[in-house]
């Protein structure tokens, strides 16, 4: 299965309105571009798509992730308004678990909550998730917008997942959770915790460089995230960046890529 996940695109309802001094319309329309060009299976849209939540920006950002032809799972983040971003996208987990069922099982959490910058995933989102990860064996993943651990960047790991204890207890029980993927960070990021790797998501308009105090631009630019995953639950993964050449195939490093990763 091919899956993209593209995040933090920090749309507003002005077309000549910049973020971090990056044109966030026209990026986004760039990473598309070249994550269909790679046909993907599945669209992970991991949050903060707009930056002001307004109807104008998710007007423009549904218009934008029609281009793909494989389905798109949303989830808001701590700039959505969630109520217009599930106006606008079909399937859209504003309290999850929202699920997809192929070779692996993806399942899509809530995080966001009105009037936090942090994140926060309530007893009954963690007890489905419970139930669903119990219910099955095949190798799963997980998507939010917030970072369960700590990335090492201190001016957003202090707005992460809150009070992250009982999630990660059940990605000690639940070994089969291969992948957890989220957004929020503004950079590309891999983590391992047991069984379970971490990933987080660079995003579509302006990034950080990794392991700094204040938000610091990273000179590569914008990009998301492309993974293959394969049936016995090994993946490959890497970043997909609008000034690629070509897609990258299965265990190759395309131009504008990361190498892949394969996990067996």
């Amino acid at each position: 299965m091919k899956l993209v996940q593209v995040t933090d695109c920090h749309v507003t309802g002005s077309p000549e309105q910049l973020y971090r001094g990056a044109d966030p319309r026209q990026h986004l329309l760039e990473v598309i571009e070249a994550a269909h060009a790679w046909q993907p299976d599945l669209v992970l849209a991991t949050g903060d798509l707009s930056e002001d939540g307004s109807e104008e920006s998710y007007v423009f950002l549904a218009e934008a992730f029609s281009h793909f032809e494989a389905p798109v799972i949303a989830t808001p983040g701590n700039h959505d308004h969630a109520e217009r971003l599930q106006a606008h996208f079909a399937h859209c987990a504003v309290r999850g678990p929202l699920t997809f069922e192929d070779d692996w099982q993806g399942m899509v959490l809530g995080s966001a909550r009105s009037g936090l910058i942090g994140g926060r995933l309530d007893d009954e989102q963690l007890d489905a998730l419970d139930r669903l990860l119990g219910a099955d064996d095949r190798p799963a993943f997980l998507a939010l917008h917030h970072q369960p651990w700590p990335v090492g960047s201190p001016w957003i790991d202090r707005w992460a997942l809150e009070e992250p204890d009982r999630f990660r207890a059940l990605l000690e029980r639940h070994t089969r959770v291969r992948l957890v993927l989220w957004g929020h960070v503004h950079q590309a990021v891999t983590l391992e915790h047991g069984a379970t790797i971490g990933l987080g998501g660079p995003s579509s308009v302006s990034n950080s460089l990794p392991g700094q105090k204040r938000f610091t631009r990273d000179p590569a630019g914008p990009a998301c995230r492309w993974l293959e995953l394969s049936p016995d639950g090994a993946f490959e993964t890497g970043l997909l960046r609008p000034d690629s050449s070509q897609a990258p195939g299965p265990g190759i490093t395309g131009p504008g890529t990361t190498g892949p990763r394969r996990v067996a």
